[in-house]
């Protein structure tokens, strides 16, 4: 975990750039980078980090605390406003970067899944609650979680009472969001805790705000972790993480490690993570910094490990080629679309365990609509305004450049993580990138990147990188 010193041997690149950009946002442009390349890696990092943690939570829509009656009231059914709020997430993670990737992160860990809860407003509660704590402190964040309207609707916490306890939220505390499966917890400690978490099953208005009863809580003595005590909600927070902070951490950690870096963990990096987590009371912001700026982060070892999940596949190209899109075609909604399509669709995982990232993004039903859909979004581009393509390649490689395998090159380094491209491939970039321009051309010097042909060259090029497999690493 020693930080990262720029040096010859390890020099402050566009592909360290990249790959920071890649795995703490959603991809990044060619004026960010060479923005960045003016900078250090300590100040990048702050200034990303630090502006993720200081952001402003997205204002409330107009039915941000609406209950049941109102949304009957309102003209639309509730799916309509569901979309609304996936197309604002969806402007935010095309806006701002890392705070985000965080929301996405913790929607993934904390998962509720909108149609099982049902309510529009507790989605955006939900959404507005993970923004507030995305890099605060994880145990506010735990014990705010348990008692969001969404969690207590999707984890059936609303139906859990004295007379008819109900185990969903108290296993799943333990076993997805603090310690693992069969991790440091009993089947005992589940049902003990159920018992302590009753009582939060009155609503002020149908669908409204959730209110706790003191007639329907378990007063009894409960005995969690080997203490008995009159335990309620707060006790089982304090309980949990009194008793288990080191288990808590390590979890925790590991499961940052494999979003942030690799899906196989180093055991001594998590472990300085966890003391790090545990010392700082398990405030996120230190870890998160601490694994950003260290060596072991820009380890070319941790690159091209991940598979791109859909909206990182989407929006990756979209911002880092920063090009115009079309002006009919509603970015957003078209963004979702397309990602629950390919199998990620927002705020409705797969099950309470969420995506399992990496492999389960590809099957043989998926990967034709990466392909599809990234291309989709080049055609989006090329319709829009075909002089992109020619302004982008100047701006990568220089208008005089004439070389082909270093202007293939450079669009390879600039559009994947670093791998070296087969001379199959190599030749076969170079035959696509020629086209139908005549070859003498290219042999005489009548051909440069200002020729008219230049846009179309570069479109189709890219048009072939898209389906290589490399593609869809980060």
């Amino acid at each position: 975990m020693k930080p990262y010193t720029p040096s010859s041997s390890h020099p402050w690149n566009a592909q360290k750039i990249n790959l920071l950009r890649r795995r703490l946002g959603f991809g990044c442009s060619l004026s960010d980078i060479n923005l960045y390349l003016k900078s250090t890696p300590d100040r990048v990092i702050d200034d990303i980090v630090g502006g993720a943690k200081n952001m402003a939570v997205t204002a409330a829509p107009e039915w941000g605390k609406w209950d049941n009656k109102q949304f009957n009231n309102s003209g639309n059914n509730k799916n309509y406003y569901h979309t609304l709020w996936q197309k604002q997430a969806f402007s935010d993670f095309l806006n701002n970067g890392f705070r985000e990737r965080m929301v996405l992160f913790w929607s993934n860990h904390f998962v509720v899944e909108y149609l099982d809860v049902n309510q529009p407003a507790y989605l955006y509660q939900y959404y507005a609650l993970l923004q507030t704590h995305a890099l605060g402190n994880f145990k506010t964040l735990v014990s705010e979680m348990g008692l969001a309207p969404a969690m207590l609707r999707y984890l059936n916490g609303y139906d859990n009472n004295k007379n008819n306890p109900n185990e969903n939220y108290a296993r799943e505390l333990y076993e997805l969001f603090t310690l693992g499966e069969g991790n440091g917890y009993t089947q005992e400690d589940i049902t003990e805790t159920a018992r302590a978490l009753t009582g939060y099953n009155k609503y002020k208005t149908y669908l409204g705000e959730i209110e706790f009863n003191i007639n329907t809580f378990d007063q009894g003595s409960k005995t969690i972790f080997g203490r008995t005590g009159n335990w309620g909600y707060q006790d089982v927070i304090q309980l949990l993480f009194e008793e288990k902070k080191d288990l808590i951490a390590d979890f925790i950690s590991t499961k940052i490690y494999r979003y942030f870096v690799s899906p196989q963990p180093d055991k001594s990096i998590v472990l300085e993570m966890s003391k790090t987590l545990i010392k700082n009371d398990f405030e996120l912001f230190p870890v998160l910094k601490q694994l950003f700026k260290s060596e072991h982060f820009f380890d070319a070892v941790n690159s091209n490990v991940m598979i791109k999940s859909p909206i990182d596949l989407m929006l990756g190209l979209h911002h880092s080629l920063s090009f115009q899109y079309n002006d009919n075609l509603d970015i957003e909604l078209d963004f979702r679309n397309k990602c629950r399509d390919m199998g990620q669709h927002l705020f409705s995982p797969v099950d309470v365990a969420g995506w399992q990232g990496n492999q389960e993004w590809i099957n043989s039903e998926t990967l034709p609509k990466r392909w599809e859909y990234a291309d989709y979004l080049l055609i989006k581009y090329w319709q829009k305004n075909k002089n992109q393509f020619k302004n982008f390649i100047q701006s990568l490689v220089g208008k005089n450049e004439t070389d082909l395998r270093v202007i293939v090159t450079k669009l390879k380094d600039f559009m994947f993580c670093p791998y070296e491209m087969k001379e199959e491939e190599m030749a076969d970039a170079i035959g696509v990138f020629k086209g139908e321009v005549p070859e003498n051309y290219f042999e005489d010097g009548t051909w440069s990147l200002n020729d008219a042909s230049v846009s179309s060259q570069v479109y189709d090029l890219m048009r072939f990188l898209i389906v290589l497999p490399e593609f869809q690493l980060k």
